[in-house]
């Protein structure tokens, strides 16, 4: 199997170690400490958050805070708003809007908004064993993934309407937790040869036609794909080049993504033999 068109390898640095959740305004980036606190990290360096799972956008940024979330100025942490919100895990914040993320006990995600001067709407709501991903808000639509035992898909949803977009959709794979900047969708491809940090236009499109920014060994270990003592067959006088194979004893997932203006972020969650799982953030830079 070729690779898919736009691939162009790239090397992934360590943004944090113990952290995930990444997220991304401009230059100020923010993530989850596994330990407990949030973290926002700009050019004064990095400052603890009094509260947990940040979430960034425009010149805000809002965390979880006991029951309750907590939107305030990016640069000065002044607080601005107070929201309760039960259940909260993941959140997504803009200069105007706030979402978050919330399951109950039966396993129905539910993501609600805050419209400027309203109180708390449902948008979206999905029942197990289906799910909803982390939400990302870009101008006035949300953005989020649903997958389930029958594949997945992401989704753009009207705020204001209600309306649902399916931006990605391809069987077979398992595609997730989209990120934007605005103009850029960010998100994770997954099949049982390869996972890939993808990029691509806001908009519905074959995921074949997004840019493949990093490539990672599934999360499954494939085989080598020839028989011991044993060459693969060539192709055209050539053997085409295989995905990455993930090491013995290791599993890796690539998880929640954000976007910088020359760079990609993912979390990579690992398991490994005898070891407690790690989070870990990557860093993936890009030019437009």
């Amino acid at each position: 199997m070729s690779e898919p068109a736009g691939v162009a390898r790239r090397t992934a640095e360590p943004l944090a170690r113990g952290a995930y959740d990444p997220a991304a305004s401009g230059a100020v980036l923010a993530w989850q400490r596994a330990g407990g606190q949030g973290v926002i990290a700009g050019s004064g360096g990095q400052t603890a958050l009094p509260g947990t799972h940040p979430a960034l956008g425009g010149g805000r940024i809002a965390w979880r805070e006991g029951s309750a979330i907590v939107v305030a100025d990016a640069a000065t942490l002044a607080r601005l708003e107070r929201h309760e919100a039960p259940g909260a895990d993941v959140l997504a914040v803009s200069d105007s809007l706030l979402a978050w993320r919330a399951r109950d006990a039966a396993g129905t995600d539910r993501i609600w908004v805050v419209l400027p001067g309203a109180p708390a709407r449902l948008l979206i709501e999905q029942p197990a064993p289906d799910e909803l991903g982390r939400p990302a808000l870009v101008g006035g639509r949300l953005l989020t993934h649903v997958a389930g035992p029958a594949g997945s898909r992401l989704i753009g949803v009207d705020i204001a309407t209600g309306a649902q977009e399916v931006l990605r959709t391809e069987p077979g794979a398992q595609l997730s937790n989209p990120a934007s900047d605005g103009s850029l969708l960010l998100y994770v491809h997954a099949t049982g040869r390869a996972q890939e940090l993808r990029l691509g236009p806001v908009a519905p499109l074959d995921p074949a036609a997004d840019a493949v920014l990093l490539v990672h060994p599934s999360s499954g270990r494939r085989d080598r794909e020839h028989e011991h003592g044993r060459k693969r067959h060539r192709h055209q006088g050539r053997r085409p080049k295989l995905p990455p194979r993930a090491k013995a004893g290791v599993v890796d997932t690539l998880w929640t993504t954000a976007l910088a203006p020359a760079a990609a972020y993912v979390t990579r969650l690992r398991a490994r033999e005898g070891v407690p799982r790690t989070a870990d953030i990557l860093r993936v830079p890009f030019a437009r």
